[in-house]
């Protein structure tokens, strides 16, 4: 799939994208994509920013920074080659993780069976049926969104975690790929909050060639 790569909105408010190398191929010189220290304090300072008319209490921003710094270490590994975005609509929430990731296809592999199995919407584990709906997106069509309750596969554990998918088919000339984003999180309210924007953001989303610009600006 040397032809396609995820390409991300430059305004993705309120995402972060995390990068995936350091320093980030073609920002060599731009000072906060050196390291995880310095993107973590970069926008742990900007979202701060964002919230000026509410002043920080003292250390609210090194909080902040830490968190990312630990997000920015951890959460690539978790979905290793995926784009990595962080949901955080306030200072003082803790971030949620999306990965974009793209699946290759394999010659004749049935669309809405892959798309299903992508999206987990026949697996087990699930402790009530899962919400399976068509989802329309302006750059790659109809795929699918499932929402479901599932329980933690760890030995001893009866932990209830929800997890979110979207997936597509994305196709060019005899080749194609699958879209797929994930979210994942114990606590089914941080999700469920945070429903709308991870909407919008899945219809942000799109694919490309290599050779096409990575970013663009968000309407």
């Amino acid at each position: 799939m040397s032809w396609l790569n995820v390409k991300h909105a430059m305004a993705l408010s309120p995402w972060i994208r995390i990068p995936l190398m350091w320093p980030e191929p073609g920002l060599e010189d731009v000072e906060e994509a050196q390291t995880p220290e310095t993107w973590a304090r970069y926008f742990a300072e900007g979202v701060r920013e964002d919230f000026a008319p509410q002043e920080p209490g003292p250390g609210e921003v090194d909080l902040l920074a830490d968190i990312l710094l630990m997000y920015a270490i951890r959460a690539p590994a978790a979905c290793p080659d995926s784009e990595v975005f962080l949901h955080l609509p306030h200072p003082r929430e803790i971030p949620l993780p999306a990965y974009v990731d793209l699946v290759e296809v394999e010659e004749g592999e049935d669309r809405q069976k892959a798309l299903r199995e992508l999206t987990h919407a026949d697996a087990g584990c699930a402790v009530e049926p899962p919400v399976v709906e068509d989802f329309d997106s302006p750059h790659l069509g109809t795929g699918l969104r499932v929402l479901r309750y599932y329980e933690d596969e760890a030995e001893d554990s009866n932990e209830v975690h929800v997890g979110l998918r979207y997936a597509w088919r994305h196709e060019r000339g005899t080749e194609a790929a699958d879209v797929l984003i994930i979210l994942a999180d114990p606590d089914a309210g941080r999700i469920l909050k945070a429903l709308d924007d991870v909407d919008a953001f899945a219809r942000t989303i799109r694919v490309g060639p290599d050779a096409e610009a990575d970013t663009w600006k968000s309407s």
